[in-house]
């Protein structure tokens, strides 16, 4: 599940950092103010998570047990 959900935040970081340079002239400064930190955020937390989730839900090999 996390990895999903880190999946999730990586998807959303890259949209909203797309959406920041695609929005048109009179309002481009504001949004950039606001869309460019959130993807900021939101790698952060999708990194975070994908790593905890290959970290944490590794199945482990059946010679390791042993």
């Amino acid at each position: 599940m996390k990895l999903l959900s880190g999946a999730l935040f990586l998807l959303a970081a890259e949209q909203a950092f797309a959406h920041s340079q695609l929005v048109p002239f009179p309002n481009h400064d504001d949004a950039a103010h606001v869309l460019i930190p959130a993807s900021v955020v939101f790698l952060t937390l999708g990194t975070l998570l994908v790593v905890w989730g290959l970290l944490t839900e590794a199945r482990p090999r059946k010679g390791a047990a042993e």
